[in-house]
């Protein structure tokens, strides 16, 4: 490999890809190899920075990409060439964490509230720029949206521009002298475009983002490749421009350098292969206002507040124990308007996945234009909403998700043409509700799961011993398992590993689950379920001797007083209940809380049978109360970390009950029965 071609394979070198550096890593010995004198004693000492990799976190990778970038400049200096255009920057009186970056005053003419008001307008309209762009790549005779585009980028010039923001205004600017060729009709349409406008919105929300922890007369630092970002809409141009060639010689019309100039993000490239998205049509917008979100959170909190002093007003003797029923019924009134206000205000903190699901549609295109994979991404159920406290939580494992999919689940189009299969790949997002509950799917036509290698490899790790018994969900459950996927070269198994544990924690932590369903070689599927909102809990309140706890309603399926004969013991210690057919084990609640004064003998209390997805267990419980709704309340760090804990909730007479978590039950109870068995 000549150095040039080093040079832009370490623009592309993702530093959170240990295979990338590897691979890297080896072409780099093979060049050192070819080298001679001068130039061999520079490209060691890049090979030294290489190695000394190993161990480091990330951040540490990343300011030793910036070093090797000025021993290549040395070696390309040394053989006449010039790697200035490529090269990772770093000014010598920058520290590493402003590397590559130049800095920016903001005006002091405008107040904070200006500010912030220009920061979330524009983002809103980059958002709905990107969502237009994607949809233009797939129909790009389409002239509505690419006057969506235009305003869009005409709208953050002007702003800019009022603001005296010129790092934002002048790409604006650019872009938007683009895109009016194409909307004249002297241009046509090329994936160009596309990918230009894309990364140069890339570049101003970066610039927006950052100015969010900034302030009017305050300095921000520019992202770095700004201005190769600038050079790069102007090679464009120019290219387009003298070349006049058709649609197809156009894609490939490229200047040299101008993909190199455009790899800023992630250190990606922009491969020739085609990519296309679905999306939903757009729904008719609706008038909104903008509220702070401090505001919200606030009257939700008093809300919930006034909640639990009505329940208090109502259970109080005076009320339930009098006989004064025009009271009564005032007081019933006031409740019902209440809980009317309650679920109001609930609603005015929902917001739609759309967003989110735009991000993912952007993540997938890049990574299938990455990898040279032909993608189709559907998206359903955009308007679905959720708690906005979980959107950003959900972010995450969505990202992990259809990265694996992309990058280890689909394959490469000769490869699915050689198994019979159409070269376009095709991603389903997919959100909608269930109940209180809001269900996401991700899933793709692609290798799927192999349940062989997935066992060989939990038995080399010494997960288990065999896996006869095991059913195939239990075998899909492992690739969760923290550590299951090794370094070692990404196969369809160890890649479908990578960063799922991630996935798991993250949804366990917004109190769901997570199940798979696979066809091995035609695809796969990650089904998570979670409750809409954190915040607020439909239960059932169960009486457990002189304690009383909530148990969410969703996850009830029946309460029954059991008889003798449906009670069995394993070994004579572990206790299930036979139901429908099926024996479950059975959870005693007052031994885990050492309640002493609780009933003892299951035939006297009741088993409630809770299920969290296809796992269920029987609950022991001495009575159920009543049927209430709570606000969720955090606890303190030590009760946080009991596993069947999941809040807390102040009831009717002022006291704080605890909120079960079914998921923590359930595997505590098949925990314990393993362990017996």
């Amino acid at each position: 490999m000549n150095l040039n071609n080093l040079a832009i394979s370490l623009i592309e070198l993702d530093p959170e890809n240990l295979s990338d550096l590897d691979a890297f890593k080896k072409n780099l010995v093979l060049s050192k190899g070819e080298a001679r004198g001068h130039l061999k004693d520079v490209l060691e000492q890049a090979c030294a920075e290489v190695d000394a990799w190993s161990g480091q976190d990330l951040e540490s990778r990343q300011a030793g990409i910036v070093r090797l970038g000025d021993l290549l400049e040395q070696a390309m200096e040394f053989r006449g060439g010039n790697l200035s255009a490529v090269k990772p920057e770093k000014p010598q009186d920058v520290p590493p964490q402003t590397a590559g970056s130049r800095n920016f005053t903001l005006s002091r003419d405008f107040d904070s509230d200006l500010l912030n008001e220009f920061i979330v307008e524009n983002m809103e309209v980059a958002t709905m720029a990107e969502s237009a762009i994607l949809d233009w790549e797939k129909d790009s005779g389409n002239q509505e949206l690419l006057n969506t585009i235009f305003r869009g980028f005409h709208t953050i010039k002007g702003t800019s521009a009022f603001l005296n923001l010129d790092c934002v205004k002048d790409l604006a600017h650019h872009v938007e002298s683009m895109l009016v060729r194409v909307r004249d009709g002297q241009d046509n349409f090329t994936r160009g475009h596309a990918d230009l406008a894309l990364k140069s919105l890339d570049m101003i929300k970066s610039i927006l983002e950052r100015m969010k922890s900034s302030g009017p007369g305050q300095q921000i630092e520019l992202p770095l490749g700004l201005e190769e970002m600038h050079e790069a809409l102007r090679i464009f141009i120019s290219n387009i421009r003298n070349s006049k060639v058709n649609d197809q010689s156009a894609e490939r019309a490229d200047l040299p350098g101008f993909k190199e100039l455009l790899a800023q993000k992630n250190g990606e490239t922009l491969p020739d292969q085609p990519w296309v998205v679905s999306q939903a049509p757009e729904p008719v917008v609706e008038s909104t206002v903008r509220v702070k979100i401090d505001r919200l959170d606030k009257l939700l909190d008093t809300v919930g507040e006034l909640v639990i002093a009505q329940t208090m007003v109502g259970q109080d003797e005076l009320v339930v124990n009098g006989k004064n029923h025009e009271l009564n019924k005032k007081i019933s009134q006031a409740e019902k308007i209440v809980r009317e206000l309650h679920d109001l205000s609930m609603f005015l903190r929902m917001v739609p996945l759309k967003g989110t699901l735009q991000k993912m549609v952007r993540l997938a295109r890049d990574l299938s234009q990455k990898n040279g994979k032909i993608v189709k991404i559907i998206t359903e159920g955009d308007e679905t909403e959720i708690d906005r406290n979980m959107v950003d939580m959900l972010a995450d494992p969505l990202v992990h998700l259809i990265r694996n999919a992309v990058d280890h689940g689909i394959e490469m189009p000769d490869e699915r043409q050689r198994l019979g299969k159409s070269s376009e790949s095709r991603i389903y997002l997919t959100a909608g509700n269930a109940e209180s509950s809001i269900i996401l799917t991700v899933s793709d036509d692609g290798r799927g799961l192999s349940r062989r290698k997935i066992v060989d490899k939990a038995m080399a790790m010494g997960l288990i011993d065999s896996a006869e018994r095991m059913t195939d969900q239990e075998v899909w459950q492992m690739i969760f398992h923290p550590g299951f996927s090794t370094a070692e070269k990404v196969t369809e198994v160890s890649g479908r590993g990578v960063g799922l544990d991630v996935v798991c924690r993250a949804v366990e932590a917004l109190r769901g689950r997570i199940e798979v369903q696979n066809s091995e070689g035609q695809g796969c599927a990650f089904i998570m379920k979670m409750p809409l909102t954190l915040a607020i809990t439909d239960g059932m309140v169960v009486k457990v001797g002189s304690q009383r706890y909530i148990l969410p309603t969703g996850n009830i399926q029946k309460a029954l007083r059991p008889a003798e004969s449906d009670i069995h013991t394993v070994n004579q210690r572990a206790e299930m209940l036979s139901f429908r057919d099926e024996l479950l084990p059975v959870f005693r609640l007052h031994r885990l809380f050492n309640i002493s004064d609780a009933k003892t003998e299951l035939i006297s209390g009741l088993l409630v049978v809770i299920g969290d997805g296809q796992e269920c267990c029987a609950l022991f419980v001495d009575d159920l109360l009543s049927q209430t709704q709570v606000v969720t309340k955090l606890l303190g760090k030590g009760i946080n970390n009991v596993p069947v804990v999941a809040g807390g909730a102040i009831m009717g007479d002022g006291t704080v009950g605890l909120i079960l978590d079914v998921t923590g039950i359930i595997n505590m109870a098949r925990q314990r029965l393993n362990v017996t068995t």
